[in-house]
């Protein structure tokens, strides 16, 4: 993950002695957070009353501390490999976004006048799926369906579902 400059960091409610024994046992290779009094499960939204502890649930979230993707389906036995491919496509997104649809669309996603007719983006991922953001940018006419291969649509739309809404937005997706 280091080549695509990602920081990966784990949370756990245990502390800091129990975490650093789970690293070197397991060889793991990514820094375990403690959070023994839990504030930081709980202001995202994962903290688990009834067995007290968090929900094994994946953020990705940008350099700026934007939360770009949620993953809430997680598989222990291939979760490293589904996170490095959810980032290679993110960042696939992400290249396609900024040649493609910036110049409409603005670098955030959230302009209206650089284009007409052109709608705002951000917050997009809280209203549809990855599959409903391709078949609207096909519906509207913008982009050709042969533009972009099927991978490439996919990889557009996991970038454009994190874009973040308008800043002062309620539903904003910071923590």
């Amino acid at each position: 993950m280091a080549k695509r400059e990602v920081v990966v960091l784990a949370i756990s409610f245990r502390p800091p002695e129990f975490n650093r024994d789970l690293c070197a046992k397991e060889s793991l290779n990514f820094f375990v957070l403690s959070d023994t009094d839990r504030s930081v499960i709980k202001r995202y939204g994962v903290y688990d009353a009834q067995n007290d502890c968090a929900r094994r649930i994946t953020f990705l979230i940008d350099k700026n501390g934007f939360i770009r993707r949620i993953v809430r389906q997680v598989n222990p036995a291939t979760h490293g490999r589904d996170l490095a491919e959810l980032v290679r496509r993110w960042q696939l997104g992400e290249s396609i976004y900024r040649d493609l649809c910036a110049r409409c669309h603005g670098a955030d996603g959230n302009a209206t006048d650089l284009y007409p007719n052109t709608k705002p983006l951000g917050g997009i991922g809280n209203r549809m799926s990855d599959d409903e953001i391709v078949k609207a940018t096909l519906a509207s006419g913008f982009v050709h369906e042969m533009v972009l291969r099927k991978d490439e649509w996919q990889a557009l739309a996991v970038f454009v579902s994190g874009l973040p809404l308008l800043t002062g937005d309620k539903h904003g997706a910071r923590p």
